[in-house]
């Protein structure tokens, strides 16, 4: 009959579970243990970053769907009068408009005295957002390079194709675009 002293340390009991789990030095299972608990906290963080994250989206979507845009026969009209579309009072500038269930906003931008563009804002390379202009020119928000116009044409990089456009008039300070609602 063996007689054993009950284990009163702790590192003397990791050594006991080390023996019955094939001789594992109790450091690693320190290690092991700090790994598991590290990797319990750090999956804890995330859902709930990804649970807000969620919350942020829908609540942008609830912000798309309550935007007040005026509809005549079929095309958007933007006056330039209101403030929110200030933007197209400047020649070389831009806006983005944002469509309900839209993934991508749509983009208007001023021409010239007399001329409006309207595009997706979506570029045709890889489907990054085209930013607002700057300096008279659209950039790709990937940084790979692609350049349009103002009416949406490519300029450079990668992007072969031009920018999906929308039927686009200024009309006694009024902006029409002609777009496929729904």
């Amino acid at each position: 009959m063996s007689c054993r002293a009950p284990c009163t340390t702790r590192k003397a009991r990791l050594k006991t579970r080390a023996k019955r789990m094939g001789n594992m030095p109790p450091d690693d299972l320190l290690n092991r243990r700090k790994f598991l608990s590290g990797s319990a906290r750090l999956l804890v963080m995330l859902s709930s970053f990804t649970a807000l994250a969620c919350a942020c989206t829908r609540e942008k979507e609830e912000e798309r769907r309550l935007t007040d845009l005026v509809i005549e026969q079929g095309k958007l009209v933007l006056d330039l009068g209101e403030n929110r579309y200030q933007a197209l009072k400047t020649i070389g500038s831009g806006l983005k408009i944002e469509i309900t269930l839209q993934e991508k906003p749509l983009l208007v931008t001023r021409v010239s005295e007399t001329r409006v563009a309207a595009f997706s804002s979506q570029c045709t390379h890889a489907g990054y957002e085209i930013l607002l202009p700057e300096q008279g020119i659209l950039a790709c928000a990937s940084g790979h390079g692609g350049i349009f116009d103002l009416e949406g044409r490519v300029l450079a990089g990668p992007a072969k194709s031009n920018l999906p456009h929308y039927p686009a008039q200024l009309i006694a300070n009024r902006v029409y675009v002609a777009y496929p609602f729904g």
